[in-house]
């Protein structure tokens, strides 16, 4: 199926169409990128639909977005997008916002008891009655020039994310989860910025087996590789592997003929660095050793599985009664946070767990109360069912 849409390759004409544009309430948004070969994920195409009609934006040729990343800023303007995790981060490293009033369909799709995370392709089937060309899924959206098949292809993943606002932003308010959803999206947003600007040395395979001395040459050398590959626009693996990091912070050594014993730091991108290595882990070394990041939130060790999987069956009925997607409301983590602050109250946790915050609480985390403290209790209901339980008041 054929799309229309206005192709715009120059600053001029980007201006124009965002004046143009200005005053519109509802604007769908997608971008088609490529990440294997770059530091952060290279922005090759910026999708747009308003009430006026399809724009496709080509952001390799036009030098200033500027005027199109103000347009996403207005609170008065919903931003529609689909798990739209790389649209929030092109955003916000433009703009260093958030976009104030993003409206994600799979997480709404979500809060409407579908499947999540759910595909575009199938929340465009089940509600507009679609089928989605996805035959460019592997294209290079960095070479010039891009065929017709391809920009269609680009259009159409957004030609109905409007329709499918207005469907579930219907059904949202009817249910009063509207807010709910608005709340989660700022929450969502709020954790990608936060992880983005992190350091994420501790999430390094294998470096959780390191301690004292040996985690603050990971931390220098995660830092070191990070700055690299900023700098030369590349991958952080592709300067140093992981598994080359872990095993450098764990000799802790500094003489250069050392370091080239170890098999893999022979590569030819490698090799010219050892001395500049070398003098990171001896800066490294007389630097205290980080503090871990805190394994639990609340509590210590693991709960009894049995009760985790008691209140993980009962989170199910409760989120089926209910039309919620589980996946949406808790992770196996969340409610193993939720019983250790139940269990064992920390007085140095400044906030309780997500299950007793916000909109969760609502949902689901007054009756887990309840169930923790024997003021109900599960019984066999029908056992072909698919969910074959229910709640008995004690």
């Amino acid at each position: 199926m054929a799309t229309d849409f206005h192709w715009i390759e120059d600053s001029s004409a980007l201006e124009d169409w965002c004046r143009a544009n200005e005053r519109c309430k509802l604007l769908g948004f997608d971008t088609e990128f490529v990440s294997e070969d770059s530091y952060r994920p290279e922005l090759c195409l910026i999708q747009v639909k308003t009430e006026s009609g399809i724009a496709i934006i080509d952001p390799l040729v036009v030098d200033d977005l500027s005027s199109f990343w103000q347009l996403l800023q207005s609170p008065e303007r919903t931003v529609v997008v689909h798990a739209g995790r790389e649209e929030s981060l092109f955003s916000y490293r433009a703009t260093e916002k958030q976009i104030p009033n993003l409206f994600d369909i799979q997480v709404a799709a979500g809060f409407l008891g579908i499947e999540y995370p759910a595909s575009y392709a199938k929340l465009v089937q089940r509600v507009v009655g679609k089928n989605l060309d996805k035959e460019e899924t592997r294209s290079d959206w960095r070479i010039r020039p891009l065929t017709r098949r391809q920009l269609e292809y680009a259009a159409q993943d957004v030609r109905d994310l409007l329709d499918i606002h207005e469907d579930f932003s219907r059904k949202l308010l009817k249910h009063g989860r509207l807010e709910w959803l608005l709340e989660e999206t700022r929450t969502k947003q709020e954790d990608l910025y936060e992880f983005e600007s992190s350091e994420n040395w501790h999430r390094v395979s294998g470096v959780s087996a390191l301690s004292g001395s040996h985690l603050s040459v990971a931390r220098g050398l995660w830092n070191w590789r990070d700055r690299k590959a900023k700098e030369r626009n590349i991958p952080a693996r592709r300067v140093l592997r992981d598994d080359l990091l872990v095993e450098l912070a764990r000799r802790g050594s500094t003489d250069p003929k050392h370091l080239l014993s170890l098999r893999g730091m022979e590569f030819r991108n490698t090799k010219p660095m050892i001395p500049e290595i070398a003098k990171v882990i001896e800066n490294a070394l007389k630097d205290p050793p980080p503090l871990w990041p805190k394994k639990f939130k609340y509590g210590k060790g693991q709960p009894p599985g049995m009760l985790t999987q008691f209140l993980s069956a009962a989170m199910a009925f409760i989120c089926h009664h209910k039309h919620i997607a589980p996946m949406l409301v808790a992770t196996a983590e969340d409610l193993r946070d939720f019983v250790q602050y139940r269990l064992e109250p920390d007085a140095d946790s400044d906030s309780p767990p997500a299950l007793l915050t916000g909109w969760r609480a609502d949902l689901v985390g007054h009756e887990l109360d309840e169930l923790l403290a024997g003021k109900l209790a599960i019984v066999l209901d029908n056992p072909k069912s698919q969910i074959p339980i229910k709640f008995i008041t004690v």
